[in-house]
């Protein structure tokens, strides 16, 4: 199999697992640790953007993977995986997709999934939070994740959705 297949395959059974876990992502190349996390832009917070990098899957990768998915195995199916994995990096499926598409690109092998215990609870913490406290959970998890507070894996996926330019046109798609 080659690397390509195998890089889009795991870019869509990551989206799978995302879905079936309720999230899902992106992000880029690993930053220093002396970036700080409180920056912003004007549309969001690095916190959103982080969040938000891990929970959304855009409607049209899904259902660009669906549409992979249902044709046979073979060169058909490898170049419709080749083409969403084009379009991943290029930013075409989203700027969260195109920073995750980068950090998988250079992190063979890792995965993002399981979420570790303490960032699930973190996340469904979150999700019952009030509209107006958001913001400052999702702050606290990225500044979380950037120290290495879940693990290796997750601050090395923080660290690179801080490095990545990405971030800084954010518009979260929602937490």
């Amino acid at each position: 199999m080659k690397i390509t297949t195998r890089w889009a395959t795991g870019l869509a059974v990551g989206a799978g697992l995302a879905l079936a876990l309720g999230t899902g992502g992106l992000a880029a190349s690993a930053a220093p640790a002396s970036v700080p996390v409180s920056i912003s832009s004007s549309s969001c917070s690095f916190g959103q953007h982080f969040v938000s990098a891990l929970r959304v899957v855009p409607t049209n990768l899904r259902a660009d993977l669906k549409s992979a998915k249902q044709l046979k195995p073979g060169t058909e199916r490898r170049e419709a995986l080749k083409k969403i994995q084009a379009k991943s990096l290029d930013g075409g499926y989203g700027a969260g997709v195109e920073a995750r598409a980068e950090w998988q690109k250079d992190h063979h092998g890792e995965k993002l999934r399981p979420a570790p215990d303490s960032l699930k609870a973190d996340l469904k913490t979150l999700h019952s939070t009030p509209k107006s406290g958001k913001a400052a959970v999702e702050e606290e998890i990225a500044d979380t994740a950037v120290s290495g507070g879940y693990g290796v894996t997750i601050e090395s996926f923080a660290k690179a959705v801080k490095a990545s330019t990405a971030w800084q046109a954010c518009a979260p798609s929602g937490s």
